[in-house]
């Protein structure tokens, strides 16, 4: 059943993988920026500013204290 509507089944594995269906990608890359029509449910925009590696916040754990005492 699933071979007789290959893009069906695609997209629902696309979603399954990603959260967003081929259409919410194919919008994200033509606007270069994060989209899914399900975020209008959600009361959300239904794009985002798509982040940069340099963007993206990152936890500083080397400075982080010991939580057991050394001998």
């Amino acid at each position: 059943m699933i071979a007789a509507y290959p893009v069906t089944a695609a997209s629902v594995a696309t979603t399954a993988a990603t959260g967003k269906g081929p259409t919410d990608h194919a919008i994200s890359e033509s606007m270069d920026k994060d989209c899914s029509v399900w975020k209008v449910f959600d009361g959300q925009p239904i794009c985002e500013k798509r982040l940069k590696p340099h963007e993206i916040p990152v936890q500083d754990y080397s400075k982080k204290k010991k939580l057991v005492p050394a001998n």
